[in-house]
């Protein structure tokens, strides 16, 4: 139950071992490497190995060929199923041969000339659409568009737009302006629209009179590429040629791509998560030290990785010295948590909330049982539980080589599902009330109806104290938690006066509210006054204890009472049990009751309703679900954990093999 024991590990290994005891040490996947503190004596020059040049740039060529070539890569494995773990398999030994036989940094070379030519072509076709969008505006001009791109040796032409009304008064300006010694353009254009294009063109001396003209009438001027020299029409056509080479250059470019793609993506992917793992274990140098002679690690092993970590490294045995010792106090020890395999579905739980830290409780194996009745009633559909359950297990089967995180998460949804199968033929509800409402699965109702023990929709108020009833039982256990985590921390005050004085009080008001109700015989009365008086003196007696002065420790303890009242908030929080059961089976008698109305009508009624059968249950199946596993786990994280769990705790992050694309499996330790 609480987090499995760390060893704090030194390693002081000889220089020319050094890689091999680290290849070992990231093979057994048993070793977080820490740094040594700033303030340590021992503190010498920051180790670099002389390979992690080369490997960071090998690592960096690879990821740039992979952005490339990817997305021009027809992969046989599917992003999902290769997310679920399907990764071709390699060997260390495999992954250095094709590090020896491949040259990465002239693949990317070539590559990047694709890259670059394949932008240049890019860039160049929207040029052209811009170009030839300018150019289509231009359909009516009459004059080479040489003599507003470069002009002339005397001549210079200027194009732009200005508003409809400025036209006139621009037009008679620059014909008192120009005379006979230049000329203006106008478009044509219609009458809505605002704005006209106009060109004037004129003598290079009167060139400053020109531009003053312009600015008076509001001249907004629109710059010709000096490259256009023809016609509209002629420009037009090249532009129009030049975009069918572009393209078909671009073509060929990308059928080079995806050759390259199919030649060398498994190869790079494999690469790059090779040398990945070998920056990794190259970057654990830095956390260390050394001497002349002599490189120190520092880090965390795990009792139980102890023999399996010296047999991997009894081949240096000569060149290495292993010192073990207890973690200190203040060290900031991870967390390497150990679960019964029953159990382990539900540790992802307590990762989402935050790992315990170490030396603490381990709350998975304590909120397991609870998790499980608590989605069951949540969801409480039979029917909906054999969906998920069959869902889960065809993804299990399915991708099998999936992660272990994620396996664990898909074994608690067909935990679950169990759970709900379980609730639902207790309750009786099949996909709601779907075996009463038709009489085509008359056959079932005996046997539905001889499972039921409790019908929600019909005595409410039986299955609203049976989940208060729960709430209490799961409150009453996180405070018994709580009252031996301190006994287990030598706590005894903790224990005693605070924990146990609300035990004992809790359930002192207990026994008298069942006594008060007739639930219990009335010589109990006795009994639980006694307990609640004795809780109720503990608790004024001790909570004050932190103040100075009889008159503050006695107000202290007294207000300390009122946190009963919390206590009640947290019980009452577990009426969602019944409110979200409720709800599930609300929703799947509303579908088949929708569904059996469609069905009276003539001819596609059938069809209808088996749409509204099938469809509303999956609707109701996918929002329900959710539901079910986010209350339920607000169950565990606000009310049970606060009562003894706060996490904060970090997971053990040990040197391994870390991959993306492909799985290197660990070599065999002789």
């Amino acid at each position: 139950m609480a987090v499995a024991k760390i060893a704090k590990a030194e390693f002081y290994i000889h220089k020319s071992d050094v890689d091999g005891v680290l290849s070992a040490l990231q093979n057994t996947g048993s070793y977080e490497v820490i740094p040594f503190s700033s303030d340590d004596e021992s503190e010498g020059p920051v180790l670099t190995h002389s390979d992690f040049s080369r490997v960071d740039f090998l690592l960096g060529e690879t990821r740039f060929l992979l952005r490339f070539l990817e997305p021009h890569f027809v992969d046989s494995i599917s992003g999902m199923a290769r997310t679920m773990g399907e990764k071709e398999v390699f060997s260390l030994q495999q992954t250095r041969d094709l590090d020896s036989r491949t040259d990465i940094p002239a693949l990317a070379e070539n590559i990047r000339k694709l890259e670059r030519r394949l932008m240049e072509i890019r860039s160049e076709s929207s040029q052209i659409d811009s170009t030839e969008i300018l150019l289509l505006s231009l359909k009516n001009f009459p004059y080479p568009l040489e003599l507003l791109s470069t002009g002339t040796e005397h001549v210079r032409g200027i194009l732009g737009t200005m508003p409809v009304e400025q036209v006139e008064p621009w037009k008679r300006g620059a014909e008192s302006l120009l005379g006979t010694m230049g000329e203006v353009y106008v478009a044509p254009g219609t009458e809505k629209e605002k704005e006209r294009t106009v060109a004037l063109f004129f003598e290079e001396a009167v060139s400053q009179k020109a531009s003053e003209l312009n600015a008076r009438h509001s001249f907004n001027r629109i710059e010709i590429p000096p490259a256009l020299q023809s016609s509209v029409s002629e420009e037009i056509a090249l532009l129009g040629k030049r975009r069918i080479a572009l393209a078909a250059e671009e073509k060929e470019i990308l059928k080079k791509a995806e050759e390259a793609a199919a030649l060398w993506v498994p190869t790079v992917r494999a690469l790059s998560d090779y040398y990945s793992v070998l920056r990794d274990r190259y970057s654990a140098l830095v956390s260390g030290n050394s001497t002349d002679q002599v490189v120190m690690l520092r880090g965390w092993i795990p009792d139980s990785a102890l023999p399996e970590v010296k047999k991997a490294l009894s081949a240096y045995d000569s060149s290495i010295e292993l010192v073990l010792s207890e973690p200190g106090p203040d060290e900031n020890v991870p967390s390497f948590i150990v679960n019964p395999p029953w159990c382990l579905p539900f540790e992802n739980l307590t990762r989402l909330y935050g790992a315990p830290k170490y030396g603490e409780i381990d709350p998975t194996p304590l909120l397991a049982p609870f998790f499980f009745i608590f989605f069951g009633m949540c969801l409480g559909d039979a029917g909906y539980g054999l969906i998920m359950i069959g869902f889960f297990v065809w993804f299990l089967r399915k991708f099998k080589r999936m992660p272990t995180s994620f396996r664990g998460f898909f074994n608690l949804f067909v935990l679950s599902g169990v759970s709900t199968v379980v609730v639902g033929a207790l309750t009786g509800s099949w996909f709601g009330d779907l075996l009463d409402a038709y009489s085509i699965f008359s056959f079932l109702r005996p046997l539905k109806n001889a499972l039921v023990i409790i019908n929600p929709m019909e005595d409410p108020m039986t299955f609203l104290g049976l989940s208060l009833a729960l709430g209490v039982v799961q409150l009453l256990f996180g405070l018994g938690i709580a009252f031996y985590d301190a006994l287990r921390k030598k706590n005894y005050m903790g224990a005693f006066a605070d924990t146990g004085g609300w035990i004992v009080f809790l359930v002192g008001l207990l026994l008298w509210g069942g006594c008060a109700a007739g639930f219990l015989p009335s010589g109990s009365e006795s009994l639980a006054k006694t307990l609640t008086i004795t809780g109720a003196v503990i608790l004024l007696a001790t909570q004050g204890r932190e103040k100075t002065g009889f008159l503050s420790k006695a107000v202290s303890g007294l207000l300390s009472l009122y946190g009963v009242t919390s206590y009640l908030g947290d019980v009452l929080s577990y009426s969602r049990l019944l409110a979200l059961g409720l709800a599930t089976s609300a929703v799947g008698v509303i579908i088949n009751m929708l569904a059996g109305l469609a069905g009276d009508i003539p001819f596609i009624g059938w069809i209808i309703a088996l749409l509204l059968i099938v469809g509303g249950h999956i609707f109701s199946i996918a929002v329900n679900v959710l539901g079910a596993f986010v209350h339920s786990l607000r169950l565990q994280y606000v009310e049970f954990f606060s009562k003894f769990y706060t996490g904060g705790g970090r997971i053990f992050s040990p040197l391994t093999y870390n991959t993306s694309y492909v799985s290197i499996k660990k070599e065999p330790v002789e």
